[in-house]
């Protein structure tokens, strides 16, 4: 989901606290809870672990975004960056134009992917909507059974009339993300709601920059997946209701395009080799026009299978005061976790 102007319900969390579940974060039915956070907008697991990382959003008024870190056993969760006991490490080998660390703890976390490196320390990459348009990078040290540490190397800041979405790390050493729409369009969501063009996806790979994925053109471009053999691209179309597969490296890439029935958003793999999509259980113009408690903004998981291209809703919830609207779903055992842009809970869902 792009980043959207809304007043945040959640009172400051202390940096670095780690937090239990709350006992006033009651379930409602089978859907459970795990409250505290600010608008968790993305969830990726840490490989080998315990452990989701969370993308906190950045509110207009503050524009300091959180990463938090999850233990799926007690549901415990703790605020991973910025802290102020973090010293960044500038990789100028990979990251040679990044002018440095984000300034004043401010940081605008969105999209985010972690890449699996080697014995417990990997990398995570977030893109970043405050200060500058960026996706940042974090060294991510899951070791010893601890709550992940991250340690800030670099960032690439996106080209002019690019406001960066989802993210996924390519197996060739690049990355893909999604260009959900110009900055400085002020007409974009009504374009999206007309189903117009307003963004595309992207390539970047260290000392070779930044190129456009031929016939990548959409409309709100969203979250993203890469198939491990690193041909194939998946990528949410959130106004289309759709996930579109594209070829890489072909001059004129074969697309195909699934319906999902969703506002479709983040896209994650399944551990079954199928791919997860959540988001909005709704249309547009309707999901920013929704105002609860006169309405909520519903949620839904569905489930695609790359070989058949079947699309199958494993989970929904129509929403309540503490959840509304999701933007990301993940697999966790028996478990579709749900986060949103708004408001202060991640959903879990028996999957069906």
């Amino acid at each position: 989901m792009q980043h959207i102007h809304f007043v945040s319900i959640l009172a400051f969390v202390a940096v670095g606290a780690t937090l239990p579940a709350r006992a006033a974060c009651e379930a409602d039915g089978k859907a459970e809870f795990i409250c505290g956070m600010k608008s968790p907008e993305d969830l990726a697991h840490v490989p080998g672990s315990d452990w989701i990382i969370v993308s906190g959003m950045a509110d207009a008024q503050s524009h300091r975004g959180q990463l938090y870190a999850v233990n799926t056993r007690d549901k415990s969760f703790q605020s991973i960056y910025p802290l102020a006991s973090s010293e960044p490490k500038h990789d100028r080998r990979l990251y040679t134009a990044c002018p440095g660390p984000l300034r004043n703890g401010e940081f605008g976390a969105h999209g985010i992917d972690v890449k699996l490196g080697r014995n417990g320390i990997h990398t995570l990459y977030a893109v970043n909507h405050a200060g500058r348009e960026s996706f940042e990078v974090f060294e991510l040290n899951a070791t010893g059974g601890r709550p992940p540490v991250l340690t800030w190397i670099g960032c690439v800041i996106y080209p002019a009339g690019t406001s960066g979405n989802g993210i996924v790390a390519l197996p060739d050493g690049g990355i893909a993300t999604t260009n959900f729409k110009d900055p400085a369009d002020t007409n974009a969501f009504q374009k999206m709601t007309a189903g117009e063009i307003t963004g595309n996806v992207l390539e970047w790979h260290p000392h070779k920059g930044w190129t456009t994925i031929p016939e990548s053109a959409m409309s709100g471009a969203n979250g993203i997946v890469v198939t491990p053999d690193g041909k194939s691209l998946y990528v949410a179309g959130w106004p289309g209701k759709n996930v579109t597969r594209f070829e890489r490296g072909a001059a004129s890439p074969k697309r195909e395009t699934i319906a999902t029935g969703i506002l479709t958003d983040n896209l994650r793999w399944m551990a079954d080799g199928s791919i997860l999509a959540g988001g909005q259980d709704g249309n547009m113009p309707g999901v920013f026009q929704c105002r609860p408690p006169e309405c909520r903004i519903g949620s839904a998981a569905v489930k695609i299978d790359p070989r058949t291209q079947k699309a199958t809703r494993i989970a929904t919830y129509a929403g309540s005061e503490g959840f509304e609207g999701a933007t990301t779903s993940l697999e966790v055992g028996k478990e579709i976790w749900m986060g949103s842009f708004r408001g202060e809970r991640i959903l879990r869902l028996p999957a069906q």
